[in-house]
């Protein structure tokens, strides 16, 4: 039939769209391979951190953040490390920038403070032990004050009366010597705004200065990601013709298959109606086909051969007289005179 040809495109698409699909999946989920001890850990701040980022140790992926969730006033991150990695009750958990981006990991490392033992399974690691999240926002939270204080339109006229004296402008400059009057005005007797702004970029400073180590390794691990994008610059360039190409089969595909799927649905007396014809030949399909396909299991279970055990073989049929002779003898060598199926063929008869 001329339609059976773009349905077998069709099918042969929806698995290949499947598959790849489980494969993207599979990718972006990342789970830990072999067996894993659960942990969990206390933190003030874990913002950034996401359910399924990276537990890393020296920088090298060993785990997976499995739960975050609120502990009273501070988070509890829950996760899992491969059995072959152990922590110890001086370990320090810390939440670390893994990219410009703003992604998160959960770093593992040997602090000072607590027992060198080995830590048991299930076991939290207190808040002592940990290094919170830092909020690039607190950072210029630490300028509210100083905006607060700002009128927009002084600060647009100090603005133009800067560009206009610098293009020679005399009468410009009078202006400009009054707007910096006015903003000193402003700025004078808010000493106490100012010490705020010194002590919020003060805990800013102190903050960041805890995380010098992961800014360093962000910076890094930037400077060799775009390092490796632009030695696989070729690849990427390929890379992307070919998805182009491919996209352009999978169109020109579904403009074949579209006309004949639609042929086959909409036809006299309709797709449907075909199917509510064959019903009895669809149930006794979809009765046996389980019994089918396990039985294609049984054969094919050792590799991949068939492998057969023949259970009921009549050969006398072609030598008339044997089978009535043949049953008789069987009885009669069985003990208990009746002949019985082998064990291994008595459990495939009962499934």
């Amino acid at each position: 039939m001329k339609f059976r040809a773009p349905l077998i495109g069709l099918s042969l698409l929806m698995v290949v769209a499947v598959t790849l699909t489980w494969l993207v999946y599979v990718t972006l989920r990342r789970d830990v391979a072999g067996p894993t001890t659960p942990y969990a850990a206390m933190f003030t701040d874990v913002y950034g951190l996401r359910e399924g980022d990276d537990v890393r140790m020296a920088g090298v992926r060993v785990g997976r953040v499995e739960k975050i969730e609120l502990a009273g006033t501070l988070a509890k991150v829950s996760f899992v490390v491969q059995n072959d990695q152990h922590l110890f009750g001086n370990t320090v958990a810390s939440v670390t920038y893994q990219n410009i981006v703003g992604q998160r990991y959960l770093g593992l490392s040997l602090g000072k403070i607590g027992s060198p033992g080995p830590l048991a399974p299930h076991a939290t690691i207190p808040v002592e032990r940990t290094d919170p999240s830092f909020d690039v926002g607190t950072l210029l939270n630490g300028y509210e004050p100083l905006f607060s204080v700002l009128n927009p339109r002084d600060a647009d006229n100090l603005t133009k009366g800067v560009i206009q004296s610098l293009q020679g402008d005399n009468s410009s400059i009078v202006n400009l010597v009054s707007q910096t009057s006015t903003l000193t005005d402003t700025f004078a007797g808010r000493d106490q705004v100012l010490g705020d702004v010194i002590t919020q970029l003060n805990t800013v400073m102190a903050s960041l200065a805890k995380q010098n180590t992961s800014l360093d390794q962000v910076l890094s691990q930037t400077s060799s990601v775009v390092s490796d994008f632009n030695a696989r610059r070729t690849q990427l360039v390929d890379s992307t013709g070919a998805m182009a190409r491919v996209i352009r089969q999978l169109s020109t595909i579904s403009d074949t298959v579209n006309p004949s799927l639609n042929e086959m649905i909409t036809r006299q007396p309709g797709f449907t109606g075909h199917l509510v014809d064959i019903e009895p030949q669809l149930a006794f399909t979809g009765d046996n086909l389980p019994l089918m396909l396990k039985g294609l299991a049984r054969i094919t279970n050792e590799g991949a051969f068939a492998n057969a055990y023949a259970c009921d073989l009549n050969g006398t049929g072609f030598f008339p007289g044997l089978n009535d002779i043949t049953p008789i003898i069987v009885n009669a060598a069985t003990p208990g005179n009746k002949a019985m199926y082998t064990p291994r063929c008595r459990n495939m008869a009962n499934g």
